[in-house]
């Protein structure tokens, strides 16, 4: 039975897919880099400084995907490489990030006991292809894993396709449209505490609904 609250004994699988291509140099990836760290920082506090709650996966994606941490315990994370964004890799290959996630949750597919996963989808421009970006979402969706079927949150700004992004998401309503990048400075860290104080992912995914630019 899924885990109702997140817990040392009942961990979280939060996987992060990070677009990295060109267009978010500069700011926008500063932006995600500080945000990065503040979630660090508040899954760390989550957890209360006791055993790991969560289990983490960092996937970047420009003109290919790279996976900067594949399962890790928020304990273990090392900053320099998840928050190493710099916005130079070219074009936004996301099906292949997406397929990568699949492969994540497919060999890390967690106990009956876990906390249901979650994909976060972060992008500020549209995928080269749309119609196999949303396929790849698909089979993320699709996973029987003993800690559950795989959520996917979708997190936009800038150029993004809306109808795409709404799409990629779980539910439209888990499309979260952001104003700028420094709205990911808000946002992302905020993921850290929700977990803890929900009571199942369906508890999560209102939270996430609910929070504000």
């Amino acid at each position: 039975m899924p885990a109702s609250r997140v817990t040392s004994k009942n961990p979280w699988h939060v996987v992060l897919v990070l677009d990295d291509s060109g267009s978010m140099s500069g700011q926008p990836s500063q932006d995600l880099n500080e945000a990065i760290k503040e979630l660090i920082d508040a899954l760390v506090t989550a957890s209360m400084g006791q055993k790991p709650y969560f289990k983490v996966s960092v996937v970047s994606f420009g003109s290919n995907y790279k996976t900067l941490a594949e399962a890790i315990p928020e304990t273990d994370l090392d900053e320099n490489v998840v928050a190493s964004f710099q916005g130079g890799s070219g074009s936004t290959n996301a099906a292949a990030a997406l397929e990568e996630a699949a492969r994540i949750l497919s060999n890390n597919p967690g106990e009956e006991t876990d906390f249901e996963p979650f994909v976060f989808f972060l992008s500020d421009g549209r995928p080269d292809n749309a119609s196999t970006a949303l396929q790849a979402a698909d089979k993320t969706k699709s996973l029987s894993l003993p800690s559950g079927k795989p959520r996917i949150v979708t997190l936009g700004f800038g150029s993004v396709d809306d109808d795409f992004m709404g799409s990629l998401a779980s539910n439209n309503e888990l499309y979260k449209k952001m104003n700028s990048s420094q709205d990911i400075v808000k946002l992302l860290p905020a993921i850290g505490t929700i977990g803890t104080q929900a009571g199942g992912a369906e508890d999560v995914e209102a939270a996430i609904m609910k929070i504000k630019n």
